[in-house]
């Protein structure tokens, strides 16, 4: 049978990667960590100049408060940012469709009218800046812009280190009862949660710098 009319799967992917420079300075960028089965653990956020992050399950509020980070239900976090992006024209830009999808599955909402994946323009941008360079991942394009994420992180752990802490913090009762090293998986979370959400605007401006 002949069809007619634009793939919906091909139109999206379209509808992903279409955002000017204008719009890459003032989207909110958001960076899910968690557990791949279960509702994301934290979000990090950007708009233009300010950062911040909030902790989005139980598990982790003691964690959240030793570092002065906000508890708050993801899908109310969520939602803010969709009311936000809409009233101020602004995009949602996350690396992958991965936050699209966890959006939707955990908190039934759909932010595909607002949403940019970073990922599918910065692929379309190598493609022809550096069409020989191979990447696998958002560490690898900040590489090939030379933004600097410090060697200290590591190789991504989040999971890992999310379970320790929430598992010591259940086990000990208090933040302050933790280890030194325990402390420690929870900083270079939050240190990896961050570079990776400013990183990913310094490869969205550099991306669209036509």
């Amino acid at each position: 049978m002949k069809t007619t009319g634009i793939d919906p799967f091909f139109k999206t992917l379209q509808s992903e990667k279409k955002i000017s420079k204008v719009e890459v300075e003032r989207a909110i960028y958001i960076d899910f960590e968690g557990f791949m089965k279960h509702p994301p653990s934290l979000i990090g956020i950007m708009c233009e100049n300010d950062f911040w992050q909030v902790v989005l399950t139980e598990d982790l509020i003691l964690a959240a408060q030793a570092k002065n980070i906000k508890f708050d239900d993801g899908k109310n976090v969520i939602s803010n940012l969709i009311l936000r992006a809409i009233n101020e024209d602004r995009k949602i830009v996350a690396y992958t469709s991965f936050e699209k999808e966890q959006c939707y599955r955990w908190y039934d909402l759909d932010i595909s009218s607002v949403y940019v994946n970073a990922n599918l323009v910065a692929r379309s941008w190598k493609k022809k800046a550096f069409p020989q360079e191979k990447v696998s991942g958002l560490k690898d394009y900040l590489k090939l812009i030379n933004y600097p994420r410090g060697d200290h992180l590591g190789i991504k752990q989040s999971t890992q280190r999310i379970r320790t802490v929430a598992e010591a913090i259940a086990k000990k009762g208090s933040y302050e009862s933790l280890t030194k090293i325990q402390k420690g998986k929870w900083t270079k979370l939050l240190d990896h949660n961050k570079i990776d959400v400013e990183g990913m605007k310094a490869l969205m401006l550099r991306a669209t710098n036509n």
